[in-house]
């Protein structure tokens, strides 16, 4: 047509497109213009579905700081572990026996056999259970001031209680001795102490014996619960000589003393090693007295 020059590409500039052709009315496609605008509402739609994501994650947000082990713990700090049982060793400052419970505080047989090697082939109690505190009618302790060592109180205790057991090579002997309550017991067991101490020979003049007397070595201080003391001890009468270890116990309201003899003869050490060592018989001692201040409740 006049008018229309023809393009280089052969269509005219008012030429619309053919119909059903791309872009044209018909295809079923968008404009160009309408393909951007709706290209740009999907990378919107992108952008906050990301955005929603990112919230919801966090990639940027560390995990929670675990807390590091300070210098020279182990890994198992972090989870305590239940302590061991303790065996509860009771208080006996104010611990209160009497003649219903003083017994409670004397040794077992097995105590001696499990503890004492002297005793390990067996030992039996010797005693009638008819023991009394006190010197013989008519006895005597020379020094007089030396009595409480073979006495243990100077005064007659409120109630009181011996025991005695024996087999060829040993004996074993124990006292208690309770006072009225446990302040006069610590001071009496304080003036036992300071006699011990200014004692160390020592005789008990018997009627119809000849001679017994003591000779003593310095006593140790136990290492126990219970404040006691042990001293090795030679026991001398009618010529013979007997080694020993003799042991006193505060506890509660009571003075339990024991002396535990050897009958090997021979050396003296050698006759002593076969009670074992004092500490050993302290112990036993102070492990009856601790059952036994359990028992009081």
């Amino acid at each position: 047509m006049a008018g229309t020059m023809p393009q280089p590409d052969g269509t005219t500039p008012d030429a619309a497109p053919p119909r059903g052709a791309l872009g044209g009315p018909g295809s079923g496609a968008p404009p160009p213009q309408d393909r951007r605008s709706r290209g740009w509402w999907w990378l919107l739609v992108v952008a906050v579905v990301v955005a929603v994501v990112l919230l919801v994650v966090r990639p940027w947000a560390s995990a929670a700081p675990v807390p590091e082990p300070s210098t020279g713990s182990t890994a198992t700090d972090a989870t305590p572990t239940p302590s061991p049982t303790v065996s509860v060793v009771p208080p006996a400052d104010q611990a209160v026996f009497d003649a219903a419970t003083l017994g409670s505080l004397f040794v077992t047989d097995v105590d001696l056999e499990t503890d004492v090697p002297a005793a390990r082939d067996g030992i039996e109690r010797t005693d009638t259970g008819e023991m009394v505190w006190g010197l013989p009618e008519g006895s005597s302790v020379d020094p007089a001031s030396c009595t409480p060592a073979v006495t243990v109180v100077a005064q007659p205790p409120a109630a009181y209680g011996g025991r005695i057991w024996a087999n060829d090579a040993m004996t074993f002997v124990q006292q208690v001795a309770v006072l009225p309550d446990p302040a006069s017991a610590r001071q009496a067991f304080a003036q036992l102490v300071t006699t011990v101490d200014a004692c160390p020979t020592y005789s008990q003049v018997n009627p119809g014996v000849d001679g017994a007397t003591w000779t003593a070595d310095a006593a140790i201080e136990g290492q126990g619960v219970y404040p006691s003391i042990v001293q090795p001890v030679v026991h001398a009468a009618e010529g013979d000589e007997v080694p020993a270890y003799r042991g006193h116990l505060l506890v509660g309201n009571t003075i339990v003393t024991w002396t535990a003899s050897a009958l090997a003869g021979g050396d003296t050490q050698d006759a002593l090693d076969t009670l074992g060592d004092p500490e050993s018989l302290d112990t036993m001692v102070q492990h009856r007295a601790q059952e036994a201040v359990l028992a009081l409740g």
